[in-house]
This record gives structure tokens, C-alpha cells and sequence, in this order.
């Protein structure tokens, strides 16, 4: 009570008070906080049991633990869960107090830049490795097609000329026949140019737009 007394009167900070380890949790579960002040010796759970649950609970609001003189295991278990800092009660400087908790705050806000950069370094390091195989992926592609669309090519050029060396040996009545035949043959690889040209047109588009994102990745969202 004399901390939330001094804490409010000094007019920097908000302050909420908990009389209890389990009134703490409550407080914890439906609000956030920027700093805790957290008393080792509570009624029912300790401060080390609230330092715990916010532990497992992933709920990182940073932490300055309160011990008395002489419980140096109790501070170092306290850092072990995560607290950034720890008093003795009977070192506290009221009037220093206030700076404490802005220094642990700051840290705490540096801490989570510093985490926050490094995740988006990751996650860029991360796309521009999919981006590449994804690149190399359509210029493979795209180097069968092209292959296939040249001999495709070449193929249509050789039925168009075997139709002509062999249409001299065909007799009148085989004639009509032997020009469905062929027309047909030509019409099914039309339809198979048709679709390779269409994976090879879409394939570029592909390849267009991934240059387009690594392009703005590289120029306008690296990490500063």
C-alpha cells in the first residue's frame, strides 16, 4: 500500500493494486500492464507462483520482483522465470522508485524491438529463399516448355511434309480418307501447342510477378 501511495502521488504512473497471488492472475487475465511489481511473500500464491503462471501463460509484461533481505535464491529463481529486475523492500527508494520502473520499462521495450526486427529479418531471409526456388522452379519450367514447343514445332513441319511425299502414292478413292486422317492429327497438336503456350504465357506472368515482389522487398521494405 505505501508503493501504490508513493507511485500515485508522484503522478507518472497509473497504478493497480492486488492484495493476493490469485487476485494478481485475475487482474493478469483481463488487462494488460506495462511493468509488474511483484511481492515474493502474498497471501496464498507467491510472487514466484504469479512470475510462473505468467511464464507458461506467455503473458510478458516485465517484471520487478520484491524480496526481502536475504532471499539472494529467491531473486535468482525470480530471473530464472523471466523477471527483468529485483528489490530488497528494504532498499527501496521511494523516490528513486519511479525511475526503476521506467529503466526496466524501456529495457523491456528495446527488448521486444530488437526480437521484433529479428523476426522480420527472418521472415524476409525466409521469402526471399521461397522466392528463388520459386524462380528457379518457372525457369525450369519454362526452358521444358521451350523445349517442347520447338520440337513440337518441328514435328508439325515433318506430318506436314510427310503428307505431301505421301499423298503422291494415295489413289483416288483413299484420298478423302487420307486427308481426314492427317487433318485430324494436325488438329489434336494444335491443341497441344495451344496448351504448352498457354503454361509458357502463364509461366512468365509468374516469373513477372515474383520479380515484381522481390523487387519491392529489396527497394522499399528492408528492415532499417
Amino acid at each position: 500500500m505505501s508503493l501504490e501511495i508513493a507511485l500515485t502521488m508522484s503522478d507518472k504512473h497509473e497504478v493497480t493494486m492486488s492484495d493476493s497471488g490469485e487476485d494478481a492472475i485475475e487482474k493478469l487475465k483481463n488487462a494488460t500492464y506495462d511493468v509488474v511489481l511483484l511481492d515474493y511473500k502474498m497471501p496464498g500464491l507467491s510472487g514466484l507462483d504469479v512470475l510462473a503462471w505468467m511464464h507458461e501463460n506467455n503473458v510478458d509484461t516485465p517484471v520487478i520482483m520484491l524480496t526481502a533481505a536475504g532471499s539472494e535464491e529467491v531473486a535468482v529463481e525470480a530471473m530464472k522465470l523471466g523477471a527483468y529486475d529485483y528489490l530488497s523492500k528494504e532498499h527501496i527508494e521511494i523516490d528513486r522508485l519511479p525511475l526503476t520502473i521506467n529503466s526496466v520499462f524501456e529495457r523491456y521495450m528495446y527488448r521486444k524491438e530488437v526480437f521484433r526486427r529479428q523476426k522480420e529479418e527472418v521472415q524476409m531471409y525466409q521469402q526471399q529463399k521461397d522466392l528463388a526456388s520459386l524462380q528457379m522452379f518457372q525457369n525450369t519450367v519454362n526452358s521444358i516448355g521451350q523445349f517442347v514447343n520447338n520440337g513440337l514445332s518441328q514435328l508439325t513441319g515433318k506430318i506436314a511434309e510427310t503428307e505431301t511425299e505421301l499423298l503422291k502414292y494415295v489413289t483416288n478413292d483413299g484420298r478423302k480418307p487420307f486427308l481426314d486422317a492427317f487433318s485430324g492429327l494436325k488438329q489434336e497438336f494444335e491443341v497441344v501447342s495451344s496448351g504448352l503456350k498457354s503454361m509458357l504465357d502463364l509461366t512468365t506472368l509468374v516469373t513477372q510477378k515474383l520479380e515484381g515482389i522481390q523487387h519491392t522487398q529489396e527497394s522499399g521494405q528492408r528492415p532499417q
